[in-house]
């Protein structure tokens, strides 16, 4: 889809932190939406979000937000989404779509489809899977919506068109849209997005109990760092995702429990042949892992850029592309070293977006090439 014309004539971003804020600047910047207001309880946020280019403009309520938008997009904690909705639901305009960023989606369904019965305005969850140890406006980032997959749970009985229409918007911010029922969606973040979280918390705070934690902290490597960095997250925001979702993820760590008590015996044991069958399986299934925007979505056609080592480059990047009308569907950092650059993949859903990339990046000074 062409990022040149308007998908939606006047847009409303309740939430300007660091998801909205990040859709709200990629949404003005290429153009998707003719007018975005934004309204934040935060009114610091809210005029950093008009200083960023995330909203034309501000409101000072959530209902002078909507009025008039024939889009809603609710960037807000997830256990104040309904309230939100029924707070704003006199003031939609028929038609309206509303859209969400939740982390979870069942609970919100189930308490929204008999609020919204009877009306002529359509709910459709979604779930961009992006995020950064950055909070707020202060690190929105347009560019954490590059190849991210992006769940999106029609409420039932929401008409093909008005899907259409949103999965549209979401393919020319540059994520990869993904329809997925609300109960699948849980389940499925459970185990791949809520379960890590409670898992590195977890081991930061096992390392609390023995009274060692200096000297944790002090031999900390990367093992250590990289499977507790999800613990950055915001406590709040993470408290409402789990109790939100506690039903699923208590099942999965329940499946997890299992798994570490089975270590638990094979350690006791000395079970030397079961711990290297552990770790091997693992480690296949950690290769098979697929990159973004792989695995479920379609192939990709990709070519390498090489960049220098400086901030901002892959959304100066996505910009330039962007731009032009050519939307990229995945972006991988390769390989990077300090002061020399790196190479980043790119990939394209049709091969003439690759062939128009590649021409332009090479006229701009790039050096790139294709992967076949």
């Amino acid at each position: 889809m062409s990022s040149r014309g308007a998908v939606y004539r006047r847009t409303a971003l309740l939430g300007t932190g660091l998801i909205g804020g990040s859709l709200g600047i990629r949404l003005r910047e290429r153009r998707l939406v003719r007018e975005i207001v934004g309204y934040d309880r935060d009114a610091g946020s809210l005029a950093l979000a008009l200083e960023r280019g995330a909203i034309d403009r501000g409101a000072s309520s959530a209902v002078e937000a909507v009025r008039g938008a024939q889009l809603v997009v609710l960037a807000v904690p997830v256990l104040s989404v309904v309230d939100l909705v029924r707070e704003i639901l006199p003031a939609l305009e028929p038609g309206a779509v509303i859209t969400d960023v939740s982390s979870t989606k069942q609970q919100i369904m189930e308490e929204l489809t008999p609020l919204l019965s009877g009306r002529q305005v359509y709910f459709i969850g979604g779930h961009p899977m992006a995020g950064s140890e950055e909070s707020g406006i202060r690190g929105a980032d347009p560019a954490l919506l590059e190849s991210a997959i992006y769940l999106l749970s029609p409420a039932r009985g929401t008409p093909e068109e008005i899907l259409e229409r949103l999965v549209g918007l979401v393919e020319a911010t540059g994520a990869q849209p993904l329809i997925i029922e609300p109960e699948e969606h849980d389940r499925l973040v459970a185990l791949a997005s809520h379960l890590p979280h409670l898992v590195a918390g977890a081991l930061v705070h096992s390392t609390l109990s023995g009274g060692e934690e200096e000297m944790v902290r002090t031999l900390a490597a990367g093992g250590f760092r990289d499977t507790t960095r999800v613990a950055l997250g915001s406590p709040e925001i993470w408290r409402d995702i789990c109790l939100s979702n506690r039903q699923a993820l208590a099942r999965a760590l329940e499946a997890f429990q299992g798994v570490l008590e089975r270590l638990r015996r094979q350690l006791e044991r000395g079970d030397a042949a079961a711990l290297e069958q552990f770790f091997r399986q693992a480690r296949e299934y950690r290769r098979r892992v697929p990159h973004r925007g792989r695995g479920i979505l379609p192939e990709l056609f990709e070519l390498v850029v090489l960049v220098p080592d400086t901030p901002g480059v892959i959304g100066r990047l996505a910009t330039l592309l962007g731009e032009t009308g050519i939307n990229i569907a995945s972006i991988e950092i390769l390989h990077v070293r300090e002061l020399e650059g790196g190479s980043l993949r790119l990939g394209f859903r049709e091969e003439e977006h690759r062939e128009a990339a590649l021409e332009l990046l090479r006229r701009k000074g790039y050096r790139a090439h294709c992967r076949r």
